[in-house]
């Protein structure tokens, strides 16, 4: 609320002026919208709009086929979980079972990032697309390897200084040519692309059949997502140089030797030997074949899939790091340096030679047919495996030589099933000739090991490895919203039913909710964290939420703040007078978020800025309860204006409380309608309270949102079908001096 003073009798001549006129019909608009509306008052919104901004999803999953009894765990992320993404639902599912259920994500999400978790410790990662917001899908149809970081692709649509569009000739860049980003889109067939100027960027855009390319100078070279190129010569001439492929299919055709760095996220197919020179580097993220051999002289990082048609030779110089899988169709010649965290398999021979430094860190594998160690290979943190298979397959009956330099040291276990032939060398440190580590497959570990120990210290038919609580039959995992790592914000005006100034900061709560589920699915704790950011008048706010089940469902409730006295609470710390459960958070914003003395709190940039203060609200239930029964995603959260406990102001269709006055509705500007299912709307279609769902920076004291924010006025108008993503940090979007701070 806007500090405002009204003399009695100017609250009677507004009153007569209520009285006296006739209040306008609401608006029954259907996207046409005002094109420039100066103001939000200016804005012609449709009367179905409901101005969420999250999309529900319903999916179902079927697991078929799966190898084990017990119960698998499925948890749904917003984004690859190895590159920063957040849990947003964690369920359980038997074999042969089907899980249905539904989630609340961000208008803006497209995808969605499904690990199946085994109860043997074993898991998989599975990209789904949401269409038409269903997701459909059984996890014994496919699985998608594991990559380990995952980035946003440039593109030819910005930033191109100079762009070569169906270009039908030779491509010369010149120390003297003007520009530092160079976009080659649409047609470019067989025809040479020669860089010779220091420190640009070749971008590249589409399908493309380069003849000769040769960067020079430290030139980088960005083929991004989609593109589907083909090199006949592909020359990385310069140590500072670099060729980034993102999600997208390069083809490389004989040799590549390269003298600069490759960071691949995407599929790429060199046909005969890959040579990475002493001044080259490799970091895999995405999928490398290489036809014949891959010589390696400096370093090598592989975060995805490596195939290799003949031998990996690790020579002198180089330093090799796997994290996920490399498969080799002959040998593993290591002269260096070679920390395996995951599988190496090759289909002959594992050599270890006299420069070799080979560690296998926390139950990382190699699998051969045959090995000979000239040095000394060392297992780190859990147990580790080299695992050799049948001999015959090379005519061999000689499956492992370890010469006097050579040896076994640390947590590793040695797995050859005919005993070692020849041993002049050491074991030592711990190391063991035995197959008994278990290792389950996955997405890197395509072949696994042993027979797996599945413990359920708390008998409730989750193992031990996928739950969150293994000590407590009650509870098994964690679901949240929006999503463990992030918050959503409600932001609200507080001069219901008049029309407020539509800064959306009257009262600006950031909030999470964690909600602890049993092996059943069902919930059994509700946690909600709740910051209070600003407070931008001098009303004194409460602040409370409403779930669809009765108040004798909850036990307790803890980590509110009632001190007011306005709000009776039962003995479960539910309010009184209601007939589904009500938690008032906090009675007064004021008690968690102190006035420095000015009208606001963190409005005015000239105001002493108040740290935000965070409260912890558990709510624990008496009887587990399904998703269904607890209502929807935001649930029905709410202000109470100026401790007047009859005046509530909700989200747009969101009821009132038992206790809400219904004297106000039809009031002012408020155009409620119980019967219709409108609530708290304007006679234009506006709201007084926003939910936004990947958060919000807040505009500045009496600053109108569609001045702080560029695309909130097309995305009102359309009625969310345009500029769904109008609250993100884009360029362009907003107004950053409209902005608190």
């Amino acid at each position: 609320m806007k500090a405002r003073k009204l003399t009695g009798l100017k609250i009677l001549m507004i009153a007569g002026i209520a009285i006296a006129c006739q209040k306008s019909e609401p608006s029954d608009n259907n996207g046409g919208g005002n094109a420039n509306p100066d103001s939000f008052s200016e804005m012609i919104v449709p009367g179905s709009f409901d101005y969420k901004t999250t999309k529900v999803v319903n999916y179902q999953f079927d697991l078929a086929n799966a190898p084990l009894n017990g119960k698998y765990k499925v948890e749904i992320y917003d984004f690859i979980p190895s590159g920063g993404g957040s849990i947003i639902k964690s369920a359980f599912v038997n074999r042969n079972s089907m899980l249905n259920g539904e989630l609340a994500i961000p208008s803006t999400l497209n995808k969605l990032y499904v690990v199946l978790k085994s109860p043997d410790r074993s898991s998989s990662l599975h990209i789904l697309p949401v269409s038409a917001n269903n997701i459909n899908y059984s996890f014994g149809s496919g699985k998608k390897s594991l990559r380990k970081t995952q980035v946003v692709s440039t593109n030819c649509n910005s930033g191109c200084d100079v762009t070569y569009n169906n270009h039908n000739s030779n491509i010369n860049i010149n120390s003297n040519d003007a520009g530092s980003v160079f976009c080659i889109t649409g047609s470019f067939n067989n025809k040479n692309l020669n860089v010779n100027k220091a420190n640009v960027t070749i971008r590249v855009c589409g399908n493309i059949d380069f003849k000769n390319v040769n960067l020079n100078s430290g030139s980088r070279m960005e083929i991004t997502d989609g593109s589907v190129v083909d090199f006949n010569q592909l020359n990385l001439n310069s140590s500072s140089g670099e060729v980034v492929i993102y999600d997208a299919e390069v083809y490389i055709n004989g040799n590549f030797s390269p003298n600069g760095g490759i960071i691949n996220y995407g599929d790429l197919e060199v046909d005969d030997n890959y040579n990475i020179n002493g001044s080259g580097s490799l970091v895999n993220n995405g999928t490398l074949e290489v036809g014949i051999d891959l010589n390696q002289n400096k370093d090598l990082t592989n975060n995805g899939t490596i195939e290799i048609g003949d031998d990996l030779n690790l020579n002198g110089g180089s330093n090799t790091i796997n994290n996920c899988k490399i498969l080799i169709d002959d040998d593993l010649n290591v002269n260096k340096t070679l920390t395996n965290n995951a599988y190496i398999y090759a289909e002959d021979q594992l050599v270890a030679n006299g420069g070799a430094d080979i560690t296998l860190v926390d139950g990382a594998m190699i699998e051969a047919n045959r090995a000979t160690l000239n040095s000394v290979i060392t297992g780190s943190g859990t147990t580790s495996l080299i695992k050799l298979f049948d001999s015959s397959v090379f005519g061999s009956s000689l499956q492992t030589i370890i010469n006097g330099g050579g040896g076994l040291s640390g947590n590793l276990e040695y797995c050859d099933s005919d005993g070692i032939e020849t041993n002049t060398g050491s074991i030592s440190g711990g190391a063991t000739l035995a197959c008994n580590v278990y290792i389950p497959t996955s997405a890197c570990f395509p072949n696994g090991n042993g027979t797996p120990t599945i413990v359920d210290t708390d008998n409730d038919g989750v193992a031990d490895s996928s739950d969150a609580y293994p000590n407590d039959p009650n509870r098994a995992a964690d679901s949240y919203y929006p999503s463990s790592n992030q918050t959503a914000t409600l932001a609200f005006e507080d001069l219901w039913p008049d029309q407020g100034d539509y800064d959306f900061n009257d009262l600006v709560v950031d909030y999470r909710y964690k909600l602890v589920v049993n092996a059943d699915n069902e919930v059994v704790d509700i946690n909600g964290l709740y910051v209070v950011k600003a407070i931008g008048g001098s009303f004194k706010n409460g602040f409370g939420i409403q779930f669809d089940f009765a108040p004798s469902v909850v036990s307790s409730v803890s980590g509110n703040r009632l001190d007011q006295g306005y709000v009776n609470a039962n003995a479960n710390g539910t309010e009184a007078g209601q007939s589904k459960a009500t938690i008032i958070v906090f009675e007064n914003a004021f008690d968690i978020l102190p006035n420095p003395g000015s009208p606001t709190v963190n409005t005015d940039a000239n105001d002493p800025y108040q740290t935000p203060d965070t409260l912890d609200v558990a709510i624990t239930l008496n009887a587990p309860q399904t998703f269904a029964n607890l209502g929807a995603f935001p649930f029905n959260p709410f202000i109470i204006v100026n401790e007047e406990r009859g005046k509530e102001v909700h989200l747009v269709d969101f009821p009132a409380t038992d206790l809400a006055n219904p004297s106000f509705f039809g009031t002012g500007q408020d155009d409620t309608n119980p019967g219709s299912g409108r609530y708290y709307k304007s006679v234009n279609n506006f709201p007084w309270a926003l939910n936004i769902i990947g958060g919000f920076d807040y505009p500045k004291e009496k600053v109108d949102i569609i001045e702080a924010y560029s695309n909130f006025s097309s995305w009102a108008q359309s009625g969310g079908s345009q500029d769904s993503d109008w609250y993100n940090d884009l360029p362009g979007y907003r107004d950053i001096i409209s902005i608190y701070p």
